[in-house]
């Protein structure tokens, strides 16, 4: 709330300054519209670093032309106290809207930063739901020293998208993440996605119930989508404990 308020009032006090410069249309008035109407161009793809920078600069540029100008054609005093307001006008002007632009972005960097933190605590993700690839580490920790406390095995299977068309990639992987999900266990293995290719954890078991999950997907996969050969290529291998899990991912990523 008390952003906004802070965001109207330098957007009210950025209009009233330019409609004081067009109202009272001092000496030089309409170089101060034109100055002032490019550097809020400029301000705004410029790195943030040089945005106070060229506010300084074109201020003090402009306040030395005027210094100069009245020095040279020895303006009345009168005169060069309106030079004195146009400059200042100006001044205000530009940092008024430097003002507004920290704040704004500032307001920007929060946002993404809020965004990447509720994507962090997200569980599932995607139209399929599976697993995020933080929630899926993380229960792939408790899954994995469970399986060595009660000596049991535990399989990482990935399964990578072949289909050559592009354009059907995405709703393929869809599909493969819909069906793949009706082939683990619920509540038991884990599954996990990235582009183009799913992260399988299949907890209490060994190498003939992994290549079991991989025939039971390819059943599914040709019964839903009729593909003559599987579109997809898969890896499988027993892991040992949380950063041999990292690895095969880091591997296969």
């Amino acid at each position: 709330m008390k952003k906004n308020l802070i965001i109207a009032t330098l957007l009210l006090g950025i209009l009233m300054n330019g409609w004081t410069i067009a109202f009272l249309k001092l000496p030089f008035y309409q170089a101060v519209l034109l100055i002032g109407g490019l550097s809020i161009v400029i301000m705004s793809i410029i790195h943030e670093r040089l945005v106070f920078l060229y506010a300084i600069t074109v201020t003090l540029s402009f306040g030395a032309f005027l210094t100069i100008y009245a020095f040279a054609f020895q303006r009345a005093s009168e005169i060069q106290l309106l030079y004195i307001y146009n400059h200042l006008l100006l001044t205000s002007f530009l940092l008024m809207y430097w003002v507004l632009m920290n704040l704004i972005k500032k307001i920007g960097y929060e946002y993404t930063e809020l965004k990447q933190q509720v994507q962090l605590l997200q569980k599932y993700t995607g139209i399929t739901k599976l697993l995020t690839m933080t929630e899926f580490n993380e229960q792939a920790q408790w899954l994995l020293k469970s399986s060595e406390r009660n000596k049991e095995e535990a399989w990482f299977v990935k399964i990578v998208i072949t289909h050559s068309a592009k354009l059907t990639k995405e709703n393929l992987q869809e599909e493969l993440e819909r069906l793949a999900l009706l082939t683990i266990r619920q509540k038991f293995d884990l599954i996990t996605s990235d582009k183009e290719v799913i992260y399988l954890l299949l907890k209490n078991t060994h190498a003939e119930g992994a290549e079991r999950v991989l025939e039971r997907l390819s059943k599914k996969v040709q019964e839903a989508l009729n593909f003559i050969e599987p579109p997809f290529t898969s890896i499988k291998e027993q892991v040992i404990d949380e950063n041999h899990l990292h690895d095969l991912i880091g591997e296969n990523s």
